[in-house]
């Protein structure tokens, strides 16, 4: 029987054998491997270490079904987990495999490292800017600490990743049952990074940026613009690739954007989206050269 979702590698282990398959694979990504694979190891790890899974599994949670049904995602009505307490210990953890991976901020990444070390910031104000895109929250976050509020937003939502990818598999069992047609996650309101298809007929599965979270998108609709002419999509694959088509580029025509988009249907073990995300830079490139944007800025798509 064929699989119905996406099978995840989220483990250290895991993550470790598929960066090594990456680097035999391609191994003209090496070098893009051996600099973001530590963050990705650093992440899994800290997320094994964290006590708040556990905090969050002990709490009664209750969805407003009226305002999730009008494209109110979970996290704007229900709020996030409290991580003052772990942020320090997150920075400890994130911020040195940060500073490899991404050589022209390190000044800033520094300067935030500092920051946290002597003051604390309020995280559940700055996290709700992040998630809700309140740019003038950030904006004054970033002026305290004297860097950029791009480059503050990165950091910050690097930090924040392990916490909403440890939050999302709780509150997302609450939206079993409830249509959502939208192309932003129901769970905290971002947008794709990656799609996957899998099961008969190659159903969409679109990934969270931000938390993880995934959930069913109509194949032949845009999930940044919701434009659903088959006119305006079209896709394309690199023919030199060791997986030929199963890794695609889904353009959208009306608003410029882009998708990667992997087939699983042929997959038997578990894959990280992640390190297969990172395993299409090339097609990042070639889909940023002919004018389209991604639907989500990622490490691999933006800053690398």
């Amino acid at each position: 029987m064929l699989n119905e979702q996406i099978r995840h590698e989220k483990s250290p282990m895991g993550i470790e054998k598929a960066l090594e398959n990456l680097c035999k694979t391609k191994p003209q990504l090496e070098n893009i491997a051996r600099a973001f694979g530590p963050l990705l190891l650093a992440k899994a790890a800290f997320k094994e270490e964290c006590h708040q899974l556990q905090r969050l599994e002990k709490e009664e949670l209750t969805m407003d079904a009226h305002r999730f049904s009008q494209g109110e995602p979970l996290f704007a009505h229900m709020g996030l987990i409290d991580f003052n307490e772990d942020l320090p210990a997150a920075a400890k953890c994130l911020l040195p495999p940060m500073k490899q991976a991404f050589k022209g901020i390190v000044k800033e990444i520094e300067k935030m490292d500092q920051y946290l070390s002597t003051t604390s910031i309020d995280t559940g104000e700055s996290i709700h800017a992040l998630v809700n895109d309140n740019q003038k929250i950030l904006n004054e976050q970033a002026e305290k600490i004297g860097i950029s509020a791009p480059v503050f937003t990165f950091i910050l939502g690097q930090l924040a990743k392990p916490f909403l990818e440890m939050q999302s598999p709780i509150f997302a069992p609450l939206t079993e049952g409830h249509q959502w047609l939208h192309g932003y996650c129901p769970v905290c309101g971002s947008h794709a990074a990656m799609a996957g298809l899998v099961g008969e007929g190659g159903k969409r599965w679109l990934q969270c940026s931000l938390c993880n979270h995934e959930w069913r998108f109509n194949r032949n609709t845009c999930p940044r613009c919701n434009d659903s002419n088959h006119e305006n999509q079209e896709y394309f694959f690199d023919k030199d690739s060791p997986l030929g088509a199963a890794e695609r580029v889904d353009l959208c025509n009306k608003c410029k954007s882009y998708l990667l988009t992997i087939d699983l249907r042929q997959k038997t073990d578990p894959v990280n989206m992640e390190i297969a995300a990172m395993g299409m830079i090339p097609l990042d490139i070639l889909a940023q050269e002919k004018g389209y944007t991604p639907t989500a800025a990622t490490p691999w798509n933006s800053l690398s």
